[in-house]
């Protein structure tokens, strides 16, 4: 860790870096920033790397009825760090960092984290690998048809290229046409995955600002898939061997896929009242089931040894692709969320159920189950299930 700090504050010097932000998110998975001075970082006066700098939670909507949210402490996450190479002016030459809240309860990166670690505490490691989706206003053209110096083209090599220049890595990006773009971010451990998305949208945000070139962050409306679609899997301690593939098994999938994915179709209710809660977008449903198709299930297991003969690919590839995901929804707690679904499927040997119930439940029947789902509230606390509570009573008003 101090080894990590040094090597930023020398980054801080060499690159002039005048601002720095501290941000962390809200219940709703919205950004919230406090920034400090560059010299409080590198001399370390009044601000502490360790023990944190205090914000005023009470003027947070999501968290000011949280008695315990008056004064809070936000901890920089060094591994978090990125300089914002989209600002050329000397002046306000700037980077970020993602923060925890200190002893939080309503810290939904936090509840991510300890995800993560329940899963590292088996000797796994869930990696994610995230697509940012946008709309540009004024892109008409047809799909793979983008003109190397159009309007829309000059604007996805932007972005993409302020990511890589913030060591962001880029899989590929996709001019899509049609009002839609792509860029996939390279896969990584749960919660640098979820970080470098966020990052990615606001880096893309502020870009469509700075060249008065609206953007919207969205899905394609006549196609089965959602505006943030997650690719994920499971790998060892080492991050070496991808334990999710059997070539013998039918759907290329391990014991451990299988169990993992159930685990996800038995919770969808609850994941789906999470991305409910915590975007302003309506919700795409499909059906609770897994398949190797692009249809309208819920997970896809993409087949890549029978299908695409990419022997020597499939320990990097095999994943399944979960489909419901908002991009405005709060990324963290929704991971956090799928992962715990996951153990639960591992722990309880769900190597063969099958999820046949397709029913949206109702306003009234979503609410119980998630005020009475104990499973969750041991995972995540009485706070956070009385937020997504409170959420979905406003959602549905």
């Amino acid at each position: 860790m101090n080894e990590k700090i040094e090597e930023i504050k020398k980054e801080l010097i060499d690159n002039k870096i005048k601002h720095i932000y501290l941000t962390f998110v809200d219940f709703s998975g919205e950004l919230r920033t406090k920034t400090v001075g560059v010299q409080e970082l590198i001399n370390n006066t009044h601000v502490s790397w360790l023990d944190g700098i205090s914000i005023n939670g009470s003027l947070i909507n999501d968290f000011k009825n949280d008695k315990s949210s008056d004064w809070l402490v936000i901890i920089p996450d060094p591994y978090s760090f990125r300089i914002l190479s989209f600002i050329n002016d000397d002046t306000q030459k700037s980077a970020i960092m993602m923060c925890s809240i200190k002893n939080f309860k309503l810290d939904t990166r936090s509840k991510l984290t300890e995800a993560f670690q329940e899963f590292r505490d088996n000797n796994l490691t869930p990696v994610f690998g995230t697509q940012l989706i946008y709309k540009i206003e004024d892109n008409k053209q047809e799909f793979y048809s983008s003109q190397i110096m159009s309007e829309s083209n000059i604007f996805n090599n932007n972005v993409v290229n302020c990511l890589l220049d913030s060591n962001i890595d880029v899989e590929y990006y996709l001019p899509y046409g049609k009002y839609h773009n792509r860029i996939d971010l390279v896969p990584d451990i749960a919660v640098n995955a979820a970080d470098k998305y966020t990052f990615a949208k606001l880096f893309a945000k502020s870009l469509s600002i700075i060249n008065n070139y609206p953007i919207e962050f969205k899905g394609f409306d006549d196609q089965n898939l959602s505006s943030c679609p997650i690719h994920a899997s499971l790998w060892d301690e080492n991050k070496k061997n991808n334990l999710f593939y059997d070539e013998k098994d039918e759907f290329e999938l391990s014991d451990l896929g299988r169990k993992f994915i159930n685990g996800v179709l038995y919770f969808e209710d609850f994941i789906y009242s999470v991305i409910v809660a915590t975007t302003n977008s309506p919700v795409k449903t499909f059906k609770r089931q897994f398949s190797t198709e692009r249809d309208d299930s819920l997970i896809q297991v993409p087949l890549y040894f029978k299908e695409k003969q990419k022997k020597d690919r499939i320990g990097w590839s095999k994943r399944c692709i979960y489909q419901a995901i908002n991009s405005d929804c709060n990324i963290y707690l929704v991971l956090a969320c799928f992962l715990y679904a996951g153990l639960y499927g591992i722990k309880n040997d769900m190597k063969n159920f099958e999820n046949s119930n397709n029913k949206i439940l109702k306003k009234e029947e979503l609410i119980n189950y998630v005020d009475n789902n104990d499973y969750y509230r041991k995972k995540l606390g009485d706070e956070i299930i009385s937020m997504i509570v409170k959420y979905l009573e406003e959602k549905y008003e």
